[in-house]
């Protein structure tokens, strides 16, 4: 299933403050060319691989007090470079449905094109070196960057009262926090801040984690959170998105989620 939408919290960096000294401006550029090499190679350099998404979706029309949620459980498979979605269960109940039919809030992006759409060289992204940190105790340095809406690839889409499905470009800006080891994205928050005005959204952010996951006794940077969210005049939708239980693909493979004796 393609799912393109770049729709997450407030874009803040929740770590540990560091005090290494800023790096020179030779030093950024060469982190920052090598974090888009990293990018641009990022899919072709995934193992096939299966997970577990799971999700909880938050819905509130109005107000808090009128707030529904959801649980889905999605098995996740990534072979030849393309990822598969199929919907295990909702509410911790088997689905006889496909995730296509199930409507609601659907996000995307944390396999790697989020970070292609600040990274490719035609969104001209401006970074700015903002600060050094600690992720996981990893140590990065923290860029700010900004996307034009002219250039940009940012998509914000929903589904109308009448069931038909209107989407926009938009502007965005947020930060990339870069593993100052291997020169790989550790964290990226991405928020539209030039949302047409004829659009029903009024705010659309993500934020994606990045942690080193054993695949096949290997370690690769791969999705660990995500948070996604899309405010409209009359709804708040918030997707909270954890991805485990990574291994191989095997043509036999699926995802358990527990039965009698576990």
């Amino acid at each position: 299933m393609h799912r393109c939408g770049l729709i997450a919290l407030s874009g803040i960096l929740l770590s540990v403050p560091g005090t290494a000294q800023r790096p020179s401006a030779e030093e950024q550029k060469r982190a920052l060319d090598s974090a888009r090499e990293k990018v641009v190679n990022y899919s072709s350099g995934l193992p096939d691989f299966i997970c577990t998404e799971s999700v909880q979706r938050i819905e509130s029309l109005g107000s808090a007090h009128n707030t529904t949620t959801q649980k889905l459980s999605i098995q996740l498979s990534y072979f030849g470079q393309k990822e598969n979605y199929k919907l295990m269960a909702v509410d911790g109940k088997p689905a006889n449905q496909t995730l296509e039919s199930l409507g609601g809030f659907l996000s995307g992006g944390e396999f790697g094109s989020l970070l292609l759409r600040v990274f490719e060289p035609s969104s001209q992204a401006d970074f700015q070196w903002k600060r050094s940190t600690t992720i996981r105790k990893r140590r990065a340095n923290v860029y700010s960057y900004r996307v034009a809406r002219t250039v940009s690839h940012y998509v914000v889409g929903y589904r109308n009262d009448a069931g038909k499905y209107v989407e926009t470009i938009a502007g965005f800006s947020g930060e990339v926090a870069v593993d100052s080891e291997t020169l790989g994205v550790l964290q990226v928050t991405a928020l539209a801040d030039d949302i047409p005005k004829e659009s029903e959204v009024v705010r659309s952010s993500v934020q994606v984690d990045y942690d080193f996951i054993d695949v096949a006794g290997k370690k690769y940077l791969l999705p660990a959170h995500a948070e996604t969210e899309m405010i409209r005049s009359y709804r708040t939708l918030k997707n909270v998105v954890a991805f485990t239980g990574y291994r191989k693909f095997e043509a036999e493979s699926t995802i358990d989620f527990g039965g009698k004796g576990k």
